[in-house]
């Protein structure tokens, strides 16, 4: 079989795991993150490395809730993988990042790690639960039990969260073997779909539990006054989401 139908065969098995064996955690997550904005609270975002590029999928999104603050250092960013992947090691930097957010009690932190391994990721949630928030780790359960913990204490992000959605990825994320190689990752992917499924389950119980319309924002690529009423609800949470 072609290399790209095997990707895609592996992408739509993941799928499908995320969700029927996934469908109770993500949607106690979705409870936490309804109640959290039907009280005024924002949902963060938090990765380091490629796990980035999924913290970041959710912000300012068509079809996305607007009370999301990304916590994105610059440091962490996947645009210079080398430094990343050094500075997700270290432990100690996660507090310093956590001195940026402003993470409320009541609120939920999502943080976003393929393998849960480092020390960043697992500390940043530590320090999360430590402010009151309900931590929410997307992980792959299999590579983190594959690998060894580089958090000074030996846990992982799986061991520290409130609740724990198992991207049920492979261990080093890739799924095409090519000889003694293998190609096609999926954990980018497959957190963004996540985000979006975690993101519609919450707009939902909004409208049906708390009754409430949720704060959505709509494509600006569109006719109409889109771009007004974005405006207008981003601003309600300027203080809380920084716009530039």
């Amino acid at each position: 079989m072609n290399a790209d139908l095997v990707y895609f065969a592996a992408l739509q098995e993941n799928l499908t795991a995320l969700a029927t064996a996934e469908r109770p955690a993500i949607e106690r997550a979705a409870r936490a993150v309804a109640s959290s904005i039907a009280a005024g609270g924002v949902v963060h975002y938090f990765g380091s490395g490629h796990s980035q590029l999924v913290a970041v999928e959710p912000l300012q999104r068509a079809g996305g809730l607007a009370p999301v603050n990304v916590i994105a250092d610059p440091a962490l960013s996947p645009v210079a993988p080398r430094h990343a992947g050094a500075a997700e090691r270290v432990s100690g930097y996660a507090a310093a990042v956590l001195r940026t957010a402003d993470i409320r009690a009541g609120e939920v932190v999502v943080v976003i790690s393929n393998s849960g391994i480092n020390a960043v990721p697992v500390e940043f949630a530590l320090g999360a639960r430590e402010s009151g928030a309900t931590v929410v780790a997307v992980t792959s359960r299999a590579h983190s039990l594959a690998a060894e913990s580089r958090h000074p204490g030996g846990q992982r992000l799986l061991d520290v969260a409130d609740i724990v959605i198992d991207t049920h990825g492979s261990p080093g994320d890739t799924v095409v073997p090519l000889g003694d190689l293998a190609v096609g990752a999926l954990s980018t992917v497959l957190g963004a779909a996540l985000v979006n499924a975690l993101t519609c389950r919450a707009a939902q119980l909004l409208v049906e539990h708390h009754k409430q319309t949720p704060p959505l924002i709509v494509s600006q690529n569109t006719d109409g006054d889109a771009g007004r009423r974005n405006d207008e609800l981003l601003e309600r949470y300027k203080d809380r989401c920084p716009r530039d």
